[in-house]
């Protein structure tokens, strides 16, 4: 038996990490990986991958170093063409995707026309502030399992007509890094990164909007005045690679020149990544890290606009327009009131209990043991939740 796992990203590895571990147990397994993970721009970070020490890692460098849509929508061709012939090479029983990036769509076509079963994880969600929303709920309709991580995202996934046998809810995949590795001491983040968090700090990611014509240049201003009201350092992590992330960079590096107490990187890697979170007054910013991850720590989260709108936000989520005032008195909210930081710092988070590998594992040694053919043919089915969905926390 044999396992193909693709990943593209920093972020999406870190989501796979603790399953492909899991699942290297019970079958072979190869990670195809491509994307940003090859470009040294972006951090270079298939060393993480191979410093978690698998076995067989093919590379695919299908990723132009341009952003543009032309650009992007070349590197999806390449890609495809890239991974066809590694299916035809290895031949994988199944194939492993996450979420809901653009590239996800280079394996599941191939999958689609050699006839290999799709296990999707992280289904279901919304956010409909990107193009992030059509992807992913187009790569539902063509996986044959998934592996939501709520019962309100397995409800999505079934009122899109997916039969309810096939669906596994087994939690964030992210909130098992945070369970299972030993994150850093301060001193260590010190010396890693030359950022004192025994300072206040707080860390922003700021993805392009791709969804919106509200100009790009003109959110990141509104920003960057609100992070200036405030006497904090700030962490800024590199965007995905999108449309308009190149833009997203730049207007970054311009307000670090102005400021002492901003700091930029291309790659944290997850660990180190975590550890920050771990100590920083707040996440600032609308990655879904906000979202899924933070609550666990405590912090509260300024998820700005409207990237990550329809996502399920804990009460640790303070949400704002891109309006100036709008942000910085989300920032107020999340340092200086106290009800509220009392409220979320023993927040349950509704993401799961970080055990989702074994959930994965133990998905699978139920799924392999159904005919192909029955998982290969799809039919529409609109009776959501009969008894049928497998929950496994």
């Amino acid at each position: 038996m044999k396992i193909a796992i693709f990943t593209a990203t920093r972020a999406e590895y870190g989501l796979l990490r603790w399953i492909a571990k899991g699942l290297t147990e019970i079958t072979e397994v190869y990670f195809v990986v491509g994307g940003t993970h090859l470009s040294p721009e972006d951090g270079y970070t298939i060393n993480e991958i191979k410093n978690d020490n698998f076995e067989n890692i093919i590379e695919i460098p299908f990723l132009s170093s341009s952003r543009t849509a032309l650009a992007l929508t070349s590197s999806i061709g390449n890609g495809i063409i890239q991974f066809s012939q590694i299916i035809n090479s290895i031949k994988p029983d199944f194939v492993i995707v996450l979420g809901d990036r653009y590239e996800i769509f280079i394996p599941v076509i191939a999958s689609l026309m050699f006839n290999i079963p799709i296990i999707h994880l992280c289904g279901g969600e919304r956010t409909e502030g990107s193009i992030d929303e059509q992807v992913r709920h187009s790569i539902t309709k063509i996986a044959h399992i998934h592996m939501p991580s709520t019962d309100t995202y397995a409800e999505n996934i079934s009122k899109m007509g997916e039969e309810d046998w096939r669906i596994h809810i087994v939690g964030a995949p992210g909130l098992e890094n945070i369970k299972r590795m030993n994150l850093y001491e301060l001193k260590e983040i010190f010396e890693l990164t030359g950022v004192d968090i025994n300072e206040p700090t707080i860390i922003c990611t700021y993805h392009p909007v791709t969804l919106e014509e509200k100009r790009i240049d003109w959110q990141l201003n509104n920003l960057f005045d609100s992070l200036s009201s405030f006497d904090m350092q700030t962490i800024f992590t590199r965007p995905n690679a999108e449309v308009d992330s190149d833009i997203v960079v730049e207007k970054i590096k311009e307000f670090i020149t102005k400021s002492k107490k901003a700091y930029f990187f291309n790659s944290l890697g997850t660990k180190l990544y975590l550890s920050i979170l771990k100590y920083v007054k707040a996440i600032i910013g609308n990655s879904s890290s906000g979202i899924i991850e933070a609550p666990s720590f405590g912090i509260p989260t300024v998820n700005i606009g409207n990237r990550q709108e329809g996502r399920l936000k804990p009460e640790s989520v303070i949400q704002v327009d891109y309006l100036t005032e709008e942000i910085v008195k989300g920032i107020n909210k999340a340092l200086f009131d106290k009800e509220f930081l009392n409220k979320i710092k023993d927040l349950k988070n509704p993401y799961g209990d970080g055990n989702t590998s074994n959930y994965v594992v133990q998905a699978f040694k139920e799924i392999i043991k159904l005919p192909k053919e029955k998982l290969l043919k799809k039919k529409l089915s609109f009776e959501v939740n009969k008894g049928e969905w497998h929950k496994y926390f």
